[in-house]
């Protein structure tokens, strides 16, 4: 097994578990991802009040997003010679998927916690607690909503669709399931529209993708070993 084929697949497995550990922390003990339709005071409030436990699940979550992005580069240059283009485009998507879900990300590491400690500083002023306010909910509609989950959304399902693509010819279910599972997750787009359910069934589909994506790293790592004993058995035969 090759050194790229051994770290691709142990990452494709890695994030997954990363992820649904972060995310299921998250919920557990910061409502999420309900909290970030909650009054901005609120959110500030329960950020300030939670321990240090909730920046790890937030870390987390950042980090399977950065992994992200060597893991496709990795997946698809090992698929590389089954299409040129298809494998250059899933390169280019996940690449992107994984840099603005980051930067979506990065201001639950960085930015709430300053702004949640100004909100609830005793001395705090009601000038100083609006400012707060105002620079969260500029920082979640922009950072949050529009790159973290509106682009977050679009080059996650690219990925997903030239992954699928690429894996077709030999994993026709899970190519299947991948494609049904990105228009679930691009579904996602449409909640800040007010499209009915859009957001339930973009939180069934990463909770599908996450599996996905699992099962994909297991093939990854079994693929070579299968390759390897073909041969060997073809030459005792």
């Amino acid at each position: 097994m090759t050194t790229i084929t051994r770290t691709t697949g142990s990452l494709l497995v890695a994030i997954p578990l990363v992820f649904t550990a972060g995310f299921t922390g998250l919920q557990m003990t910061f409502d999420y991802p309900d909290i970030l339709r909650h009054p901005a005071g609120e959110v500030l409030t329960r950020f300030a009040a939670a321990g240090a436990d909730l920046h790890l699940y937030w870390y987390a979550m950042m980090a399977s997003a950065l992994a992200l992005i060597p893991t496709v580069i990795g997946l698809g240059l090992k698929l590389w010679e089954r299409d040129h283009l298809l494998a250059a485009l899933s390169i280019g998507a996940g690449v992107l998927a994984g840099l603005v879900q980051a930067l979506g990300l990065l201001r639950w590491v960085l930015l709430v916690p300053m702004l949640a400690q100004s909100y609830v500083a005793p001395d705090a002023s009601e000038i100083s607690r609006q400012v707060a306010v105002a620079l969260f909910d500029a920082a979640n509609h922009y950072l949050g909503m529009g790159v973290g989950e509106h682009f977050g959304y679009f080059f996650t399902a690219g990925w997903t669709l030239a992954v699928s693509g690429l894996i077709w010819r030999r994993h026709k279910i899970l190519a299947l399931t991948g494609a049904m599972i990105a228009l679930g997750v691009l579904a996602g787009m449409a909640e800040p529209f007010g499209v009915p359910a859009t957001g339930a069934i973009n939180s069934i589909s990463y909770t599908l993708w996450a599996l996905w994506v699992l099962a994909l790293g297991v093939i990854v790592l079994r693929g070579d070993r299968i390759a390897k004993v073909a041969p060997a058995t073809a030459a005792l035969a």
